[in-house]
């Protein structure tokens, strides 16, 4: 967990363009005169007006700003908006010298005016920036934010690019609302886990075959997932955060069936709240959740589905230990109950152990293993079962080439000892499901801080129940946040 102590960093001062390229600007206005009020020495001194043309004006309140001197430019910007309020020139030096006088409202309206009126790239970064500084200055942290992804997207070249993106990851660890959106799109062999034959087979009983839904089906299925966290306290040593979680999933299925695609829709929400403490030694996190998660039901001789779903409650510990500069040991503990809408399934109690443990190479690539058991206690004798699941990653720090990647895989033993069909399972059900997976991302790839990257996912399940013999291969392409 990050310390939140080392959450204040600040964005970074946009810089006012250099006088020519303001300059520039002066010719797409039609010259005329102002009278500009010059505060000389002291107040209390004689104040003097000044007959200057409009391109003049615009020039010393932009000379002013250069020099440190935001009270003079922003009297003589006012000024000339009071005459022209589309003069872009104008409401860029107010952008930049409001918030420094302590009124950054003004200066975000200014700044967000100037970029409407832009007609270049340039001049769009330049307002966005400035937008987004006087927004952080009100501690408007989420709207900062967007105003900096419209710049990323005008930056003028890649060091601008990656100041702008150095400057948002500022300000998403001073903002108390943490947002995660992604987005993919995955083609599967098996988008709804189907057998691969279609003859049904379990030891103490008859053989039979399955029908079509339980089949492997290829097609596409789309996911959305959105998250929110906001921070409600934070000392040096511990935060705590409340959240909100919601993900989506629909499937449209390629091949000749009489399945319909909503069979395998799926949507959970959930929210959560999490409290972290800083020890002497690592990190204690703490969290508790309540979600549902909801599907269909599928009556495939009437071609309907029907409503389901089952809540979730569940409360966790995790623990963080380094070992030393480079390895890490991570311990968690889960319980949780589910409860089924569905008769004849009932509750189910769960409890969810794990530990890991992570390695950074001198290279600072990380390899990192993991250990879980799931143990679940089930009104249901189907939904009684043993988990094991180890698994091993590796991810390179450093691109290769114009990929960054990380890639892994593992094993997953399961045991139904009381499964039951039309009679019960000789032995119970045993499953066997090797795993494979890899992330491939684009970083040079990237579009308003918005980078898309590619999931792959191969599995291969043996089980002494041929409903649960199944081989899945999916390539998703995912598109998420930056920062």
């Amino acid at each position: 967990m990050t310390n939140p102590a080392n959450s204040a960093a600040r964005i970074s001062k946009p810089r006012l363009g250099s006088p020519p390229a303001c300059l520039r600007a002066l010719r797409h206005f039609m010259a005329g005169w102002v009278a500009i009020v010059l505060l000389v020495a002291h107040p209390v001194q004689a104040q003097t007006a000044v007959d200057l043309t409009v391109d003049e004006a615009r020039a010393l309140a932009t000379r002013a700003m250069l020099a440190d001197e935001p009270a003079l430019a922003l009297q003589i910007a006012q000024t000339l908006l009071s005459q022209n309020p589309d003069d872009r020139t104008a409401l860029v030096i107010v952008a930049a010298a409001a918030p420094r006088l302590g009124d950054p409202a003004t200066g975000r309206q200014a700044g967000a005016r100037a970029w409407r009126l832009s007609d270049t790239d340039d001049q769009k970064y330049e307002a966005a920036r400035l937008t987004a500084l006087a927004a952080a200055n009100e501690e408007r942290f989420t709207l900062s934010t967007f105003w900096l992804r419209r710049a990323l997207t005008v930056a003028p070249n890649a060091a601008e690019r990656a100041r702008t993106t150095q400057d948002a990851r500022a300000v998403t660890r001073r903002n108390p609302w943490s947002s995660q959106f992604s987005i993919s799109l995955v083609p599967s062999s098996n988008v709804n886990g189907g057998a691969e034959d279609a003859t049904s087979t379990a030891p103490g009983n008859p053989t039979g075959t399955l029908s079509e839904d339980a089949l492997a089906l290829s097609g596409w299925r789309g996911s959305l997932s959105f998250g929110t966290q906001y921070r409600i306290q934070e000392a040096e040593r511990s935060r705590t955060l409340v959240g909100l979680q919601y993900q989506s999933s629909r499937v449209r299925i390629t091949e000749e069936t009489t399945v319909p695609d909503e069979a395998f829709d799926t949507t959970y929400y959930e929210v959560n709240i999490r409290h972290d403490r800083i020890l002497e030694n690592g990190s204690l996190s703490l969290r508790a959740t309540r979600g549902t998660y909801e599907y269909r039901d599928l009556n495939l001789r009437a071609g309907t589905t029907e409503f389901q779903k089952f809540d979730i409650r569940r409360i966790g510990l995790d623990r963080q230990i380094p070992l030393s500069d480079r390895s890490a040991l991570s311990l968690s503990a889960t319980r949780e109950w589910l409860d089924y809408l569905a008769p004849g399934i009932g509750e189910v109690d769960r409890r969810i152990f794990g530990t890991g443990l992570s390695y950074q190479l001198e290279s600072r690539d990380r390899i990192s293993g993991n250990f879980t058991l799931v143990d679940s206690d089930g009104e249901s004798v189907n939904y009684t079962s043993q988990e094991r699941t180890i698994s091993l990653a590796y991810a390179w720090a450093e691109p290769i080439g114009p990929i960054s990647l990380s890639a892994g895989g593992g094993f997953k033993w399961s045991d139904y000892p009381d499964y039951r069909l039309l009679l019960p399972v000789d032995g119970g059900r045993q499953d066997t499901t090797s795993f494979i997976f890899m992330n491939i991302g684009f970083p040079e790839i990237e579009y308003a801080g918005f980078s898309p990257g590619l999931r792959i996912d191969a599995s291969q399940a043996d089980s002494n129940v041929s409903r649960f013999d199944r081989t899945t291969l999916a390539i998703g392409l995912t598109i998420n946040s930056t920062f």
